[in-house]
């Protein structure tokens, strides 16, 4: 039984002890012993009406009074049927001073409420009791039913049959997938007519352990060393041209920068004065070679595309450098050229960490378009190929100490350029000076003389 439906028995209950009540003592015919009261008895005459009292409603800004359907026209007449009350006879008065005898009945109306109400709640326990045991039953999974149990039992053996082939399958494949392999790579090779090559391992009996070990280093060098030992080709012979200097430019971040956004899509953005720069380091002042860590995929349409005049001569993506700690390193001495005559421009020191001598760092470029370092950065190497040096590396160690070699370049410059014109300024005033004093002094005089 629900919580409501045991307040609205409850209810009922009350209800009907207070009818009980109001007949009993509203009946004409019960006598008090104590004589007529004083005080008119409210129920004595039910045909009495009362007023109806005025109760202020709000319609706008008037207050009316509430208008009772009895006290108007539109109301409805509604005859009563006549409620059949038994008379509750009173018991007869043995002894005027007991006022009740011994044959009404003890038990009161609250009584009957108060057992119905235990009654309620025993019943509304039981079936509690009755949910919380079928819940139980039902979370149990029904273990009670043997049905049940013997299909979980036979399901079980059905995996635990089915795990242990599978495990019995993947260790014997494994173990004989292991031997194919050692006898594969551990045995010696032969030529076309069969015959065993003659290795370093042959004649040892643990010959086949070291092919296998050698074919593991294979593999790593595969994935960790360049792709080739020669990375360029041998220089151009005469009647060609073979420049004298060799420039490897990285591509990421410094003639080209990544981008992706929503509208684009992935795309590189040209680094202002890149033409500028490929037409005074290109063919034939320097060899210039891009070394990139991009892959091949990706990279090369990228140089076809800024380069139609094929001023570069070579091109180096990330196959063919080395993986050390997780980063791709340019090794410069597998380009097949004099580390003398070799120049290498990138922004991160690990990327030339083999041979920081040769390195040439700038700042990383990230897209902005007001940038200017190519065109200090071609007049940097440009002054380079004209001074002519045997090596260009202590020239590359000195501009390496600043973070912006280009920037210092140009600075430097422009001081040597201020010094030379006053230099060239200051001797004309000093002939001048010379001249006109000779005359007043006759130093032409002796001069000549």
């Amino acid at each position: 039984m629900s919580l409501s439906k045991l307040n609205s028995l409850t209810r009922l209950t009350t209800s009907r002890k207070n009818q009980l009540i109001a007949r009993f003592f509203s009946s004409d015919e019960f006598k008090s012993l104590l004589g007529p009261s004083a005080v008119r008895n409210p129920f004595a005459d039910p045909s009495r009406v009362r007023q109806v009292p005025i109760v202020a409603v709000n319609h706008g800004n008037v207050f009316a009074p509430l208008r009772v359907p009895e006290a108007t026209n539109e109301a409805i007449k509604i005859e009563k049927e006549p409620e059949i009350v038994e008379k509750i006879v009173p018991p007869e008065i043995v002894n005027p001073e007991v006022v009740l005898s011994s044959d009404v009945p003890k038990e009161s109306p609250k009584d009957d409420a108060f057992s119905s109400l235990k009654d309620s709640l025993g019943k509304l326990e039981e079936t509690a009791a009755k949910l919380n045991s079928n819940s139980n039953s039902s979370s149990s999974g029904g273990n009670d039913d043997p049905n049940h149990s013997e299909e979980v039992e036979k399901r079980r053996q059905k995996m635990e049959r089915n795990t242990r082939i599978g495990g019995f399958v993947i260790t014997g494949g494994s173990i004989i997938g292991l031997i194919a392999f050692c006898v594969y790579y551990g045995r010696a090779k032969r030529d076309e007519a069969g015959n065993v090559i003659q290795d370093e391992f042959s004649g040892s009996i643990l010959a086949p352990f070291y092919r296998i070990v050698n074919s593991f280093k294979l593999w790593r060098d595969y994935v960790v060393e360049p792709a080739r030992e020669m990375l360029l080709p041998d220089p151009l012979p005469a009647p060609y041209h073979q420049p004298k200097y060799t420039i490897v430019i990285e591509l990421k971040n410094i003639l080209v920068h990544p981008e992706w956004t929503y509208k684009t899509g992935y795309r590189f953005l040209k680094r202002p004065a890149l033409d500028y720069f490929l037409d005074v380091i290109g063919y034939p002042n320097f060899e210039v070679v891009i070394y990139s860590s991009e892959s091949l995929m990706t990279a090369a349409p990228v140089v076809d595309s800024f380069d139609p005049k094929q001023r570069i001569m070579y091109r180096l993506f990330r196959d063919c450098t080395k993986y050390m700690n997780g980063h791709h390193v340019k090794d410069l001495s597998k380009l097949n050229r004099d580390l003398s005559k070799v120049i290498f421009i990138d922004f991160d020191p690990k990327s030339g960490q083999l041979n920081p001598e040769n390195l040439l760092r700038i700042p990383e470029w990230r897209g902005n378009m007001e940038d200017t370092t190519l065109v200090d950065l071609a007049e940097l190497l440009k002054t380079i190929h004209l001074s002519d040096p045997e090596d260009v590396r202590p020239m590359i160690e000195y501009y390496s100490q600043y973070d912006d070699p280009a920037k210092e370049f140009r600075r430097r410059a422009l001081y040597l350029s201020q010094q030379e014109e006053q230099k060239q300024n200051s001797p004309d005033d000093s002939s001048m000076l010379k001249r006109y004093s000779g005359r007043l002094f006759g130093f032409r005089r002796h001069a000549s003389a």
